[in-house]
């Protein structure tokens, strides 16, 4: 659900018990739009509460998430750092249902007494802001997105200032709201209008999604259209919203975050869903936690899938080129193939030398098959002897740029299928410490030029992923080339099976046999097609119905001196046709080990 007026709501009661009197230690200003202040509570424990004004991500709630900080702080973190560190909280107010909480803090000023500054936090979208006010004449003192009147005929956000709250939306209050307001309100919307969207319209800090969950609450369809609603179903309405916030005001919550058969969030809220029963639910012991939960997910896939485009996009210019390198190549080929014919013409006019002198220009010579005249032109200034000569010289030259070609073919060609690898291992990262991983990997190989980092921390590496068969055989699939090499040379055993998509760019994977294992018809059927399928998956086949995916003993896989990560040659192999997109994939993937 958005960060809306019932959220807040939530998070504001926890905020205003957790924080009362607890002082400031520290303000950072990890990004150009959020917040995160240092705050100690009784008995020495520290919490870090999280303040953001992204216009997509506006939201506010203890972290547990450390964030690196910025060498120089901006002017705006220098101001909050002179006016609140060291202060006390003293109240996280809601303004009404409105998305605006105060948060006002006792700090010491200039001449050492003990003044209130208010810091308010507005979470409307792509007006959000965080701004520092002083209560006593209501004068900005800074925030941190500032604008004048050529943006905003209503208010200005700028030191010195007055702050004026943000324009009302002409919605009523929940908690405030009389039956009679909440009737007239509701029948004056269009009659095909849905109830939800209805409730959604009339009442401030209600998102759609809360208005289907009211809704649904109280046994009403949220689609009903509004013109359909008598008293009976409004007064439902009007009362399980009034339940819902004496629910908040007591505390008689169960937060929660829903999630797909990914795994990836999709929605949090203080209160279970009744709308989303496709979805995995956790239930969470307060909203801070879950929102902390939800947004730190969140964040993680937009900064991986940020990261992903971004290596993408250099992975494919490269690839771009080599494409292109692989064009002219070919056509340069095919060129020098069409020279083989200066040889027939060498060798007809050798034979036939006798009966032409010095001096002519064009020769008419019937082929050696004796079905076909061949008509050359000759350079009058050699004898046909020397003409025949150029034609040989012609042809051996395209002979030799063949060889060469060919050469320069097959290390362009190798170098597409590693930039291939690398691309599927780039799509099918799960997390951005394996992206970095890959991006090291492209630094070393000379593809993205290596940044040079001061106090690098050495982070611990990614390890494979790894599967438990229908036999209970472990099957280890590589995340990168770098780990391809390193779990195919070094941790498997000779006697294991090793696997790969038959002349697709994928990853390698291992299927650890016991030692009974010594032939190939003794590999358990059920195991083998396992791991062909999570081959298959994890490679760039992975929507085809028909993969085929190469296997044999690792004995017989070698990697080449001087080949690129993940890069090897094997032979004495069977091929196995697997389908990556059928139900054996679902068991495979739940039966995903992770030690």
């Amino acid at each position: 659900m958005p960060f809306d007026g019932l959220a807040i709501k939530a998070v504001a009661r926890e905020l205003d018990a957790a924080l009362k009197d607890a002082r400031i230690d520290k303000i950072h200003q990890p990004e150009k739009d959020e917040l995160v202040l240092s705050i100690r509570q009784y008995k020495s424990t520290s919490v870090r509460l999280l303040i953001s004004a992204n216009a997509r991500w506006a939201r506010i709630h203890i972290s547990n998430e450390k964030k690196p900080n910025p060498t120089h702080p901006s002017g705006f973190c220098m101001l909050l750092r002179k006016y609140l560190e060291g202060g006390k909280i003293k109240e996280v107010k809601q303004l009404g249902m409105e998305r605006i909480l105060h948060i006002r803090i006792e700090a010491l000023d200039d001449f050492r007494e003990w003044k209130d500054k208010i810091l308010v936090c507005e979470f409307m979208g792509r007006h959000s802001n965080i701004i520092l006010v002083n209560p006593e004449n209501g004068i900005i003192l800074d925030a941190i997105k500032k604008y004048g009147s050529e943006l905003s005929s209503f208010r200005e956000v700028l030191p010195g200032k007055p702050y004026v709250s943000p324009p009302d939306q002409g919605k009523l209050e929940p908690g405030r709201a009389v039956w009679d307001e909440f009737t007239r309100k509701m029948w004056q919307q269009e009659e095909n209008q849905s109830l939800a969207a209805a409730l959604f319209n009339t009442y401030t800090g209600i998102s759609p999604y809360s208005a289907r969950h009211i809704c649904l609450t109280c046994g009403t369809d949220p689609d009903l259209p509004v013109g359909q609603c008598g008293e009976f179903e409004l007064s439902k309405v009007f009362y399980a919203i009034q339940s819902l916030l004496a629910d908040i005001d007591q505390g008689k919550l169960s937060p929660v975050v829903l999630y797909d058969k990914f795994q990836l969030p999709l929605e949090f809220s203080p209160f279970t869903p009744l709308s989303d029963k496709q979805a995995e639910i956790k239930v969470y012991s307060s909203m801070n936690e879950a929102c902390d939960v939800f947004f730190t997910d969140k964040m993680d896939r937009l900064r991986l899938d940020s990261m992903k485009t971004s290596l993408t996009r250099k992975i494919k210019e490269h690839l771009d080129k080599l494409y292109r390198k692989k064009f002219h190549q070919e056509g340069d080929l095919a060129k020098a193939y069409d020279h083989d014919i200066y040889k027939d013409w060498g060798e007809l006019l050798t034979a036939y030398a006798h009966l032409y002198k010095k001096g002519d220009t064009e020769v008419t010579l019937n082929d050696f098959g004796g079905d076909q005249t061949v008509t050359l032109t000759l350079d009058p200034r050699f004898t046909p002897i020397q003409n025949a000569q150029r034609y040989f010289k012609i042809y051996n030259k395209s002979r030799g740029a063949r060889k060469h070609l060919q050469v320069l073919m097959a290390q362009n060609q190798q170098e597409i299928d590693y930039l291939e690898s690398v691309l599927v291992a780039v799509q099918q990262a799960e997390d951005p410490s394996g992206l970095k991983e890959i991006i090291e990997e492209l630094e070393k190989e000379g593809y993205i030029k290596a940044i040079a980092k001061k106090n690098k921390i050495r982070e611990e590496r990614s390890q494979p992923r790894r599967f438990l068969s229908s036999d209970g055989l472990v099957i280890t699939v590589g995340r990168n080339n770098r780990q391809n090499d390193w779990l195919t040379l070094r941790e498997s055993d000779g006697s294991d099976l090793w696997l790969h998509t038959k002349e697709i760019p994928g990853t390698h994977v291992i299927l650890s046999l016991p030692a009974a294992v010594k032939s190939i018809q003794d590999v358990p059927d059920k195991s083998l097609e396992e791991a062909a399928t999570l081959a298959a998956y994890y490679s760039k086949a992975n929507q085809s119905e028909k993969v085929p995916v190469d296997y044999t003993f690792r004995s017989n896989v070698k990697k080449p001196g001087g080949a690129k990560p993940g890069m090897v040659i094997y032979d004495n192999y069977w091929t196995i046709m697997v389908n990556p997109c059928s139900p054996l994939l679902e068991q495979l993937l739940s039966a995903q080990r992770t030690d």
